[in-house]
Protein backbone atom coordinates (compact mmCIF):
# COMPACT_ATOMS: atom_id res chain seq x y z
CA UNK A 1 0.00 0.00 0.00
CA UNK A 2 1.38 3.38 -1.03
CA UNK A 3 1.71 5.97 1.81
CA UNK A 4 -0.35 9.17 1.45
CA UNK A 5 1.28 12.56 1.42
CA UNK A 6 -0.35 15.28 3.47
CA UNK A 7 0.32 18.85 2.39
CA UNK A 8 -0.07 21.50 5.07
CA UNK A 9 -0.03 25.18 4.17
CA UNK A 10 1.90 27.04 6.88
CA UNK A 11 1.08 30.45 8.28
CA UNK A 12 3.08 33.04 6.44
CA UNK A 13 4.69 35.84 8.39
CA UNK A 14 4.64 39.09 6.43
CA UNK A 15 5.86 42.28 8.08
CA UNK A 16 5.15 40.85 11.51
CA UNK A 17 1.55 39.88 10.61
CA UNK A 18 0.32 36.31 10.36
CA UNK A 19 -1.81 35.42 7.37
CA UNK A 20 -3.81 32.22 7.06
CA UNK A 21 -4.06 30.61 3.64
CA UNK A 22 -7.52 29.49 2.54
CA UNK A 23 -9.24 28.37 -0.64
CA UNK A 24 -12.02 30.61 -2.00
CA UNK A 25 -15.27 29.56 -3.69
CA UNK A 26 -13.64 30.15 -7.11
CA UNK A 27 -10.90 27.64 -6.18
CA UNK A 28 -8.04 30.13 -5.81
CA UNK A 29 -5.85 30.68 -2.77
CA UNK A 30 -6.84 33.54 -0.46
CA UNK A 31 -4.32 35.32 1.73
CA UNK A 32 -6.77 37.98 2.91
CA UNK A 33 -10.37 38.77 2.11
CA UNK A 34 -13.25 40.89 3.37
CA UNK A 35 -16.68 39.30 3.80
CA UNK A 36 -19.65 41.16 2.30
CA UNK A 37 -21.85 43.34 4.49
CA UNK A 38 -25.67 43.41 4.49
CA UNK A 39 -27.40 46.49 5.92
CA UNK A 40 -30.30 48.98 5.54
CA UNK A 41 -32.87 46.20 5.91
CA UNK A 42 -36.49 47.16 5.19
CA UNK A 43 -38.47 46.25 7.16
CA UNK A 44 -35.79 46.63 9.80
CA UNK A 45 -34.56 43.81 12.05
CA UNK A 46 -37.22 42.87 14.62
CA UNK A 47 -39.72 45.35 13.11
CA UNK A 48 -43.46 44.82 13.61
CA UNK A 49 -45.48 44.99 10.36
CA UNK A 50 -49.21 44.33 9.67
CA UNK A 51 -48.28 41.92 6.85
CA UNK A 52 -45.03 40.81 5.26
CA UNK A 53 -45.03 40.81 1.46
CA UNK A 54 -41.67 42.34 0.49
CA UNK A 55 -38.28 43.22 1.86
CA UNK A 56 -35.06 44.86 0.74
CA UNK A 57 -31.51 45.41 1.92
CA UNK A 58 -28.23 46.81 0.68
CA UNK A 59 -25.13 44.69 0.13
CA UNK A 60 -21.61 46.11 0.16
CA UNK A 61 -19.78 46.80 -3.09
CA UNK A 62 -17.52 43.75 -2.65
CA UNK A 63 -20.52 41.35 -2.76
CA UNK A 64 -20.56 38.89 -5.67
CA UNK A 65 -24.17 39.17 -6.95
CA UNK A 66 -23.99 35.67 -8.47
CA UNK A 67 -23.17 34.20 -5.06
CA UNK A 68 -26.00 35.85 -3.10
CA UNK A 69 -28.66 33.46 -1.76
CA UNK A 70 -31.76 34.32 0.30
CA UNK A 71 -34.34 32.23 2.17
CA UNK A 72 -37.54 33.37 3.87
CA UNK A 73 -38.75 30.86 6.46
CA UNK A 74 -36.60 28.22 4.78
CA UNK A 75 -37.91 28.84 1.25
CA UNK A 76 -35.43 30.08 -1.37
CA UNK A 77 -36.21 33.52 -2.78
CA UNK A 78 -35.11 34.93 -6.13
CA UNK A 79 -34.42 38.63 -5.57
CA UNK A 80 -34.07 41.56 -7.92
CA UNK A 81 -30.55 42.97 -7.67
CA UNK A 82 -29.59 46.44 -8.89
CA UNK A 83 -26.09 47.87 -8.84
CA UNK A 84 -25.88 51.40 -7.43
CA UNK A 85 -23.37 53.93 -8.79
CA UNK A 86 -21.30 53.36 -5.64
CA UNK A 87 -21.02 49.65 -6.51
CA UNK A 88 -23.29 48.63 -3.66
CA UNK A 89 -26.18 46.29 -4.45
CA UNK A 90 -29.85 47.04 -3.79
CA UNK A 91 -31.54 43.68 -3.18
CA UNK A 92 -35.36 43.51 -3.26
CA UNK A 93 -37.82 40.61 -3.15
CA UNK A 94 -41.57 40.05 -3.01
CA UNK A 95 -43.08 37.29 -0.91
CA UNK A 96 -45.88 35.20 -2.45
CA UNK A 97 -48.15 34.54 -0.69
CA UNK A 98 -47.71 37.35 1.86
CA UNK A 99 -47.42 36.45 5.55
CA UNK A 100 -50.51 37.76 7.40
CA UNK A 101 -50.85 35.57 10.49
CA UNK A 102 -50.80 37.79 13.58
CA UNK A 103 -47.99 36.91 15.93
CA UNK A 104 -45.89 35.11 13.31
CA UNK A 105 -42.17 35.70 13.12
CA UNK A 106 -40.60 35.67 9.65
CA UNK A 107 -36.95 34.61 9.37
CA UNK A 108 -34.83 36.09 6.58
CA UNK A 109 -31.52 34.34 5.94
CA UNK A 110 -28.90 35.91 3.67
CA UNK A 111 -25.79 34.05 2.51
CA UNK A 112 -23.27 35.73 0.28
CA UNK A 113 -19.68 35.73 -0.83
CA UNK A 114 -17.39 38.65 -1.49
CA UNK A 115 -15.70 38.91 -4.88
CA UNK A 116 -12.50 37.65 -3.28
CA UNK A 117 -14.19 34.58 -1.76
CA UNK A 118 -15.11 35.34 1.86
CA UNK A 119 -18.50 34.11 3.08
CA UNK A 120 -21.02 35.86 5.32
CA UNK A 121 -24.29 34.43 6.65
CA UNK A 122 -26.74 36.79 8.33
CA UNK A 123 -30.24 36.14 9.66
CA UNK A 124 -32.86 38.47 11.05
CA UNK A 125 -36.54 38.41 11.95
CA UNK A 126 -39.61 40.50 11.11
CA UNK A 127 -42.71 40.23 13.33
CA UNK A 128 -46.25 40.27 11.92
CA UNK A 129 -48.52 42.20 14.31
CA UNK A 130 -52.00 43.53 13.54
Amino acid sequence: MKPRTLTILPLLALSGSAWAVAIGHHGGMILHCEPPLFFEESPAKDAAVPHFDRFSFTASENTDPDMLHIWVDGEPIVPTIRVQRSGRLTVEARIEPPKHEDGSRVRILIKGFSKDGCERVQAYYVNVKH
